[in-house]
C-alpha cells in the first residue's frame, strides 16, 4: 500500500493481534473499517471498550478540519481530517472505504484522551454512561455479547469511581461483600 504522507510503501504488522499497515519512512498507519476501534478495545484491560468513537455517526459533533489532499491508500479517494471524538487530536477518514489514516504518534494521543476520559469522568457521567450502554445492548451496532461486556466494563468504572470519591461508604461496602458467601 502507498503511504499518503510520504509517498513510501507500507508495510503489514501485528499490533495486539490485529494487521495494520504502518509505514515506515513516516511512521504513519492504516487501519480499515473498525480496525481503530478494535485496537482501542484492546488496550488497558479493556478500560476504554465502551467508549465509542464514531467519526460520522454524531452529526452535530462531527467537525471537519483542512483537507490536506491525502489520498487514501485503499482506493485513493480524498480524505477528510476530522477531530477524534472531542479530542484534539486529527484524524484523516476515507468516506468511502471507512479506513483511517494515523500520522505517527497520533495513536498513541487517541490513548491518553480516552485516559483522561477515564480518569475525568464523575460519577453522574458514569452513571448516564451505565444508562446509554444498557440502550446499547439493544441498540447497539457491535454484537449483544459485545455491548454486554462494555456495559460491564463502564459499570465497574462507575464502581471504582464511586469507591475513590466516597471512600468511606466504599470500604464498608467492600467490607460487608467480603462477608457475603460468593460475594
Amino acid at each position: 500500500m502507498k503511504c499518503p504522507r510520504c509517498g513510501g510503501r507500507t508495510r503489514a504488522r501485528t499490533i495486539k493481534s490485529l494487521k495494520v499497515d504502518r509505514c515506515p519512512g513516516c511512521g504513519g498507519s492504516w487501519c480499515g473499517p473498525g480496525e481503530l476501534r478494535l485496537l482501542k478495545d484492546r488496550e488497558k484491560a479493556g478500560d476504554y471498550r465502551w467508549i465509542d468513537v464514531d467519526l460520522w455517526r454524531e452529526r452535530e459533533r462531527f467537525r471537519a478540519g483542512r483537507q490536506e489532499g491525502l489520498a487514501c491508500p485503499k482506493d485513493r479517494q480524498r480524505m477528510t481530517t476530522v477531530r477524534y471524538g472531542t479530542s484534539r487530536v486529527r484524524v484523516d477518514i476515507c468516506a468511502r472505504c471507512g479506513g483511517i489514516w494515523l500520522d505517527q504518534s497520533e495513536y498513541e494521543k487517541i490513548l491518553r484522551y480516552l485516559e483522561k476520559r477515564v480518569n475525568t469522568e464523575t460519577l453522574r457521567e458514569y452513571l448516564h454512561d451505565v444508562r446509554d450502554e444498557f440502550v446499547e445492548i439493544f441498540t447497539g451496532r457491535e454484537s449483544i455479547p459485545s455491548e454486554i461486556v462494555d456495559f460491564l466494563k463502564v459499570l465497574h468504572l462507575l464502581e471504582l469511581r464511586f469507591i475513590v470519591q466516597h471512600k468511606n461508604i466504599g470500604a464498608a461496602l467492600q467490607t460487608a461483600s467480603r462477608g457475603v458467601p460468593g460475594a
